[in-house]
């Protein structure tokens, strides 16, 4: 018997013994088991525990009978040897590694003869070297688990928040970014969740992404994904933002003394910031999660994303232009759980708005909006009055609306922005000229 099955025995046969071990044995992916015998019998224990009964030899036993299944699990007599087997339980992590080591050593098998495949197919050098490396992230982290859980357990996932919350008054659920009005509207920046922030090319979706990154990354592991801009220029935003240098006097090279002792300090802060930076351009959602995978594995848990834009992510060439943004945001919103972080994307707005006395945008005006709507659980968009008239008695005011929040309410957030630096504040006390005439 090779040791692959006796692993998989004697994780079988500690939970038959041990009631607690049979909840442990939920935890660990079918796909590790290489004998359908094993993957029946870890099902029916599934739902024996799923209905709180116990998964004894006898309850596992007559389940499968009633299902007809006893026969293709090995029979009562093969159950009772694995319950008789007796394994030391306390080298359950032991059996568990070797079970997950066994299971990596298919998965390779299986990657050479796909690699072969994708070489006797001719497929593109490029094509062959983003299979491999999706491959082999995938390999180094596969002990992700999945599936049915009872709804008991999620009551008790929800009663602990509420337990949180009343121990916590006052406090955020998700990342703060220290916008205290923007954060108390959308409970922070939530793991798992997809943030939406749309806008005109030139109202400053860029610059307020960059403000919520650089605040998030003072504390927390974040990727910034530029799919437009260079890391260059991403850094000399942040300079400027940090250092209040405008952009306009480093283009001069017109700086004085304190100029530069600014640049100096902003640089020594960024210096500790936790933001990592990715400018490549035309990924794809499968080269994202890769690069994130990676990353997870080089600096640790990764703690917020941001993508700059979604637009330009490459999509199924096969698909038309709606088809392929809604398989990115479909990708995008499992990302977000699968990494469990907050996913912070940017999206263009369609040039609806322009035909409207209002020009403030809608949900509606997000390009493709259907899915990217869909998905998303909070979706800001940005309005500047004096993108359109300069003289406006509303400049230097960004008028952030949130336009959907599921767990929240919509409102519109202002924030006094200074464009020459990328600087956003809150303008708690700020009212507009003109009330917004529809909802956004």
């Amino acid at each position: 018997m090779s040791k692959s099955l006796e692993s998989e025995q004697h994780l079988i046969a500690c939970a038959i013994i041990d009631e607690n071990r049979a909840t442990d044995l939920l935890d660990l992916p079918e796909s590790w088991f290489s004998l359908n015998a094993h993957k029946l019998i870890l099902r029916t224990i599934r739902e024996l525990v799923s209905a709180s009964l116990s998964a004894d030899l006898f309850s596992i036993g007559d389940s499968l009978s009633r299902n007809k299944l006893l026969i293709s699990a090995g029979g009562m007599e093969y159950l009772s040897e694995l319950a008789e087997s007796l394994p030391n339980l306390g080298f359950w992590n032991s059996y568990r590694n070797s079970l997950e080591s066994y299971h990596k050593l298919r998965m390779i098998d299986q990657l050479k003869v796909s690699l072969e495949s994708q070489l006797n197919s001719a497929a593109k050098p490029e094509e062959i070297v983003s299979f491999l490396q999706t491959s082999v992230v995938d390999l180094m982290t596969s002990n992700s688990v999945g599936g049915f859980k009872k709804v008991g357990l999620h009551l008790s996932d929800a009663l602990a928040e509420i337990e949180w919350r009343y121990e916590n008054p006052g406090k955020l659920l998700g990342l703060a970014t220290g916008f205290n009005d923007f954060d108390l509207t959308i409970d922070g920046f939530e793991p798992g969740k997809n943030y939406i922030i749309g806008g005109r090319p030139g109202s400053g979706k860029t610059a307020f992404a960059l403000n919520i990154a650089e605040r998030l990354a003072q504390e927390n592991n974040g990727c910034y994904f530029s799919l437009e801009m260079t890391g260059k220029s991403l850094s000399k935003r942040l300079l400027t933002n940090k250092s209040k240098v405008s952009n306009t006097s480093i283009r001069s090279g017109q700086l004085v003394n304190e100029d530069f002792a600014a640049i100096a300090a902003a640089v020594t802060l960024l210096h500790t910031s936790k933001l990592f930076i990715d400018e490549t351009p035309g990924l794809s959602v499968n080269q994202l999660r890769s690069r994130l995978k990676t990353q997870q594995l080089k600096q640790g848990k990764i703690e917020f994303v941001v993508i700059d834009h979604i637009g330009l992510i490459a999509g199924d060439p096969r698909k038309n232009a709606t088809e392929g943004l809604a398989e990115v945001s479909n990708q995008l919103l499992s990302m977000a759980k699968e990494f469990d972080c907050p996913f912070i994307i940017l999206a263009q707005i369609n040039r609806g708005t322009e035909g409207r006395q209002d020009k403030r945008p809608m949900v509606s005006d997000l390009k493709q909006s259907g899915r990217i709507e869909e998905n998303a659980d909070v979706i800001v968009l940005l309005y500047r009055d004096d993108y359109y008239d300069p003289s406006s008695h509303d400049a230097g005011i960004t008028e952030v609306n949130i336009g959907k929040n599921r767990d929240g309410e919509a409102k519109m957030v202002p924030f006094r922005h200074q464009m020459a630096i990328g600087d956003y504040q809150e303008a708690i006390d700020w009212e507009p000229a003109i009330k917004p005439q529809g909802k956004f």
